[in-house]
């Protein structure tokens, strides 16, 4: 068998573990809780545990690593392998890769923001191979982006580039963010926004997937909720767009399954805050990768070295 990449995802609520072939196919995966109340070496021991599980079903060993690739939330410095800071309490200015290398002392081992990390992913296995340049944007409990320049991440000065999810797009009487500020796209268009706007209108068992069903069927109310979404992320694409003018903007995350749902919404927005045609015509796409998109990206830490 040839090599294989370890991909690493620690999300908010769960915690992925695969193999990765250089085709983008998990060979071999797992999934546990992830517990924010632990101490983050325990984490990163179940996580090695879980790795040479899965190592285990497909019978390799450590000769068949080619590396390791960690998706982290929160800020990260992948220069040194740091995670700088996690919404998790106790989780700062964490050695992710200097505990895992007390176990793989001569693999290489990357990690990056989880949001990078998936656009690296699309750009190397997914529909970002088609551009030079594009914005990843991912819509699920939170809102970011990662950006794409000349088929290389750009991390930004303090590895914070992207936040896309902080835009003011609502001035009149704005969402209060989790960052502290009002009005963010993540205040008004998040899986969580989707789910809060629907509790007000009095819709029981609100989460942004049954908001979305909802809609399917033609619920006035629900159809609304995700007209309101696509206008918020049109507009913040908008000013994505002027800035960066990037070949397409692609959606990820759990939102994004109800893509159709907000396409035309963001479409008609999008076009009309743009200030050039050029620009109207970049097309905004739905991943190729769906809910796998975070474990390959992962891997694609490692991949990315031998294009």
């Amino acid at each position: 068998m040839s090599k294989v990449v370890a991909g690493i995802d620690i999300g908010g609520t769960k915690t992925l573990i695969g193999l990765v072939d250089r085709e983008g196919h998990i060979l071999a995966s797992q999934q546990f809780p992830t517990n924010i109340h632990d101490d983050p070496t325990i984490h990163i021991g179940k996580c090695i545990e879980s790795v040479r599980s899965c190592m285990k079903k497909i019978s390799i060993d450590d000769q068949s690593l080619l590396g390791i690739g960690v998706n982290v939330p929160g800020l990260a410095d992948p220069k040194n392998g740091i995670l700088i800071h996690a919404p998790y309490a106790g989780w700062k200015n964490v050695p992710v890769k200097q505990y895992l290398q007390e176990e793989w002392r001569t693999i290489p081992i990357r990690i990056a923001n989880d949001v990078n990390s998936c656009a690296l992913g699309e750009l190397i296995f997914g529909r970002g191979r088609d551009f030079q340049s594009f914005l990843w944007v991912t819509i699920s409990t939170g809102i970011g982006g990662g950006i794409i320049i000349d088929r290389n991440i750009l991390e930004g000065e303090h590895f914070i580039a992207g936040e896309i999810g902080h835009l003011v797009v609502e001035w009149d009487n704005g969402n209060l963010c989790g960052c502290g500020n009002r009005g963010c796209l993540e205040a008004h268009a998040s899986g969580t926004a989707i789910a809060k706007m629907a509790e007000k209108e009095n819709l029981l068992q609100a989460t942004a997937k049954n908001v979305a069903e909802l809609a399917y069927t033609g619920n006035e109310t629900a159809l609304h909720i995700y007209r309101k979404a696509g206008e918020y992320i049109g507009r913040a694409f908008s000013y994505a767009a002027n800035v960066l003018n990037p070949g397409a903007i692609i959606i990820g995350g759990g939102v994004s399954l109800s893509f159709d749902l907000l396409e035309p919404h963001i479409r008609k927005t999008f076009q009309s805050a743009v200030i050039d045609d050029t620009n109207k015509n970049i097309p905004i796409l739905r991943t190729a990768l769906g809910y796998e998109a975070a474990l390959i990206g992962a891997a694609s830490l490692i991949y990315a070295n031998e294009r």
